[in-house]
């Protein structure tokens, strides 16, 4: 799939709009995070706070837990698209809507983003 996008952003609303820009979906480094968070370091306090600030601009990410290397890739995607219902119906307990965002999928012969989604869900 090529290379994490180098963001090289100073705001996360920069953020957010990089990600709008590439189909809603973006792969980066937690380094890219921990400079937008100002951070020294990636303790589980950075990476919480990280984690909300995404949400607050919409946006989830994959690992469901941040990483604390900043040379690890994470994926950011928007919330409120069918990547995002996909991600947090497998994630979750709702398997009803699980089969209903799979199914979603399947009818509308997107196999390749599925397996695109299954492969990104396989690294974890």
């Amino acid at each position: 799939m090529g290379d994490p996008y180098e963001f090289d952003g100073a705001t996360w609303d920069e953020l957010r709009k990089a990600v709008e820009e590439n189909g809603g979906v973006l792969r980066i480094y937690m380094a890219n995070l921990r400079e937008l968070q100002n951070a020294g370091r990636l303790g589980i306090h950075v990476r919480n706070e990280i984690s909300r600030r995404l949400a607050g601009i919409g946006l989830g990410h994959l690992p469901a837990e941040l990483p604390s290397y900043q040379e690890n890739e994470v994926v950011l995607f928007q919330l409120g698209t069918p990547a995002a219902d996909v991600v947090e119906a497998v994630r979750g307990d709702n398997f009803a809507r699980a089969e209903g965002a799979l199914r979603r999928l399947n009818t509308k012969g997107d196999a390749e983003k599925l397996a695109a989604i299954a492969a990104i869900l396989n690294e974890e």
